[in-house]
């Protein structure tokens, strides 16, 4: 371990800013459209939670273009979208071309890219799948991150998707930066 890059055990990490969904104030409120992701509502409730915590910050997009660079987004998920993985299987069981648009959405870091390109994040992007606490998965890989010197800020997700359009799931984000124990 060297002197300029402390390891995750070390580090305090500082909540900037956070955000759920569904937002505790509206908890009816609807998902946001998000171009070219329509079969299911995993990628606007990244892209939701994503937003709202950026723009509390932040304001409108994008980040400063000094931050972009240094910031990170992790994704600590219970599992992948699984309303597309449905309908992809339905194609292929069916026998009948699987649409390619579901092939793309099918992808975690795709609604990822989504919000890195709004915003302008050019930093580490990280999918993961969380295994024991979601919010305990997404914090720890946010630590791994900033503590490899890799980023200054991690904009950390965690979500738990739900199993169709009508049940969307639900969503936190953090936007972490470093403090010292």
């Amino acid at each position: 371990m060297s002197a300029e890059k402390p390891h995750e055990d070390a580090m305090e990490l500082i909540v900037e800013t956070r955000a759920q969904w569904p937002p505790p104030d509206d908890p009816a409120a609807r998902l946001p459209d998000v171009p070219r992701f329509d079969t299911s509502a995993f990628a606007p409730l990244l892209v939701a939670v994503g937003e709202r915590c950026l723009t509390d910050r932040y304001g409108s997009p994008p980040l400063p273009p000094a931050l972009g660079p240094r910031t990170a987004l992790v994704l600590a998920a219970t599992r992948g979208d699984v309303v597309t993985q449905a309908a992809i299987d339905a194609a292929v069981a069916g026998q009948r071309q699987v649409p390619k648009p579901l092939l793309f959405q099918n992808v975690p870091s795709t609604a990822l890219g989504h919000l890195s390109t709004v915003w302008g994040l050019t930093g580490p992007l990280i999918a993961t799948l969380a295994i024991g606490g979601l919010l305990d998965a997404a914090r720890t890989t946010a630590a791994r991150v900033i503590a490899t010197g890799d980023a200054d800020q991690v904009l950390a997700i965690a979500a738990d998707p739900g199993d169709s359009p009508q049940a969307p799931g639900t969503a936190w984000a953090h936007l972490f930066t470093a403090g010292r124990r």
